[in-house]
C-alpha cells in the first residue's frame, strides 16, 4: 500500500536510537487521509514483517495521535500481543502482534524511553519526544512485568490539551466563581475526581490564567506532564525521598505566591498545604474524591483538624468528562413522557436562570456509530463540574465533622449545581446523551428526594 511505503521510506532512514521519533506533518496528513478507520491501522500492521519493526513503531504512535488517544497499551497474550488506544476515555482494540513483532517494539520503545534493555522483573518509567513539525510531544513511558512479557502503557502528553480556563467548557457563572477565587491572596483550591477526569487539565488552567511576571509559581508533581513557561515545576523522587511532603515544605521557604501540589495524599501533605493557603499563598491542589463534598470529609479522614480545613479552603472543583456525541451520525428522538418526568426530577433545585423549558416535542440526540467516530457515536470530550465556595455556612458546617452527604446536601441548597446536572443540561443542548451521562456519573438522581430529607 501507498501509506504503509512512505511510513517504510521515513521509518529506515530519519529516527535516531533513543529519545525522539520525527513524524512530519505530512505523514500525518497522508496517514488521516488514506486511513480514515482504526481498522485499516489493524490491517497496515499485519501486513509488516518483522524486520520492519520501525515502521510498525510509527504507525502505532501515529495511529494515537490521529484518534487523539490518551494512552496507548501494549499488552502481551499468550500467544500475540494486543495493541489497545484510549480513545475519550474508553480502550479500544486496534491490533495484534505476533510474539517476534513484539519483542523488537518492546525493545525499540524501551530504547526510546531510556528503559534498561535488561531489566524485565520489575516496573520502569521513562519519556521520549515525537516531532511533528514544529511541535513536540512528550510520550510518557511505563513499562509493568506479566506473565507472559511486559505491559507497555505511553501516555501522550500532547500540548494542545493544555486548556485556558475559558477553553473547559465551564458554565459563565462557574468561570465567574473561579476567576474570583484566583483574585485572592490566599487560600487553596481543591480539584476531585477519580483519574482520568480532567483534574490536571483544571489544574494547569489555573496555574496559567494567574501566570504574570510579577508573580512566583512553583509545583511540585508526580511526575511533571507538562513543561509550562513562566513557572518553577519540580518533580516527586521516591528514590531520593523528595516526596509531597518534602518538596511542598521546601517549596513555602522559596517564597512563592502560588503552589501546585499535584495531589494531597497523606496527613503530612494536607496539613503543610493547609497551613501554605493560610500563610499569604493561594494553594491549588487534587484530591481522590467522587465528588466535589467528599473533599471536606476526605482531609478530615486523612487527619486533618476541621479548625485548620475550614479557614484554609477556598473553592472545592469536582469534575468528570463526559464523551461528546459525533455530529456526523447523531440520531434524534421525541423525548417522551417517563424520561421528561425523571430528568424534571434530577433538576429539582436548579437556580431558576439555568432551568430549562420543556416544550412538547422536545428532541434528545442519541449516539449512532459512523466511520468517522470509530462506530462508537462518540467524538471529543466535554467537562462537567460542580463548585462551592466556603462561605460562612460551609465552615461552620465543616467543624462539625460532616459526612459527604449533609456537606452535599446543604451545598446543594445553597445553589451548587451538580455535577449530573449539569451534565443534563449538557444533555438537553444535544451535546452528549442520557447514556453517557448514566455511564460516568450514575443513574439520574431524584434531587426532590434529597431536599426532603431533614
Amino acid at each position: 500500500m501507498e501509506l504503509l511505503s512512505e511510513y517504510e521510506k521515513y521509518a529506515r532512514g530519519g529516527q535516531r536510537i533513543s529519545g525522539e521519533v520525527s513524524i512530519s506533518s505530512a505523514d500525518i496528513a497522508a496517514f488521516k487521509k488514506q486511513l480514515n478507520a482504526l481498522d485499516e491501522l489493524r490491517k497496515l500492521l499485519q501486513q509488516i514483517e518483522p524486520r520492519d519493526f520501525g515502521v510498525a513503531v510509527n504507525l502505532v504512535l501515529a495511529g494515537g495521535l490521529f484518534a487523539d488517544a490518551s494512552d496507548i497499551h501494549i499488552e502481551p497474550q499468550e500467544k500475540k500481543s494486543l495493541v489497545r488506544l484510549r480513545i475519550d476515555g474508553i480502550l479500544q482494540d486496534i491490533a495484534e502482534l505476533e510474539q517476534e513483532m513484539y519483542n523488537l517494539v518492546l525493545e525499540r520503545l524501551k530504547l526510546l524511553a531510556g528503559l534498561k534493555l535488561n531489566v524485565r522483573d520489575r516496573a520502569q518509567d521513562g519519556r521520549f519526544t515525537i516531532h511533528v513539525e514544529q511541535q513536540d510531544i512528550e510520550i510518557r513511558a511505563s513499562s509493568l512485568p506479566g506473565k507472559y512479557g511486559e505491559f507497555v502503557t505511553l501516555r501522550i502528553l500532547n500540548p494542545r490539551n493544555l486548556l485556558s480556563l475559558e477553553e473547559l467548557g465551564l458554565r459563565q457563572d462557574l468561570l465567574e466563581k473561579i476567576r474570583e477565587g484566583l483574585k485572592q491572596p490566599n487560600g487553596m483550591i481543591l480539584t476531585t475526581g477519580p483519574t482520568g477526569s480532567g483534574k490536571t487539565t483544571l489544574l494547569y488552567a489555573l496555574v496559567r490564567h494567574v501566570t504574570t511576571p510579577k508573580v512566583k509559581i512553583i509545583t511540585i508533581e508526580d511526575p511533571i506532564e507538562y513543561r509550562i513557561r513562566g513557572i518553577e515545576q519540580t518533580q516527586v523522587d521516591t528514590e531520593a525521598k523528595y516526596t509531597f511532603a518534602v518538596g511542598l515544605r521546601s517549596i513555602v521557604r522559596q517564597d512563592p505566591d502560588y503552589v501546585l501540589v499535584g495531589e494531597v495524599r497523606d496527613i503530612e501533605t494536607a496539613n503543610i498545604a493547609l497551613q501554605a493557603a493560610l500563610t499569604g499563598h493561594l494553594v491549588f491542589s487534587t484530591l481522590h474524591t467522587n465528588d466535589a463534598p467528599g473533599a471536606i470529609p476526605r482531609l478530615i479522614e486523612l487527619g486533618a483538624k476541621p479548625e485548620t480545613i475550614a479557614p484554609a479552603l477556598s473553592l472545592i472543583i469536582g469534575q468528570r468528562l463526559l464523551r461528546r456525541l459525533c455530529k456526523e451520525c447523531a440520531t434524534s428522538a421525541t423525548l417522551n413522557e417517563e424520561m421528561t418526568s425523571r430528568i424534571k426530577k434530577a433538576l429539582a433545585g436548579l437556580p431558576a436562570p439555568l432551568m430549562p423549558t420543556f416544550s412538547k416535542g422536545l428532541e434528545l440526540f442519541y449516539a449512532k456509530g459512523c466511520a468517522a467516530c470509530h462506530n462508537t457515536g462518540y467524538r471529543g470530550r466535554v467537562g462537567i463540574f460542580e463548585l462551592f465556595p466556603m462561605d460562612s455556612a460551609m465552615e461552620s458546617l465543616t467543624l462539625k465533622k460532616p459526612s459527604t452527604f449533609e456537606v452535599r446536601k446543604t451545598a446543594a441548597e445553597r445553589g451548587m449545581v451538580t455535577m449530573q446536572q449539569d451534565g443534563l443540561l449538557r444533555v438537553l443542548d444535544g451535546t452528549t446523551d442520557t447514556a453517557e451521562l448514566e455511564r460516568v456519573t450514575g443513574p439520574l438522581e431524584d434531587m426532590e428526594e434529597l431536599f426532603k430529607i431533614k
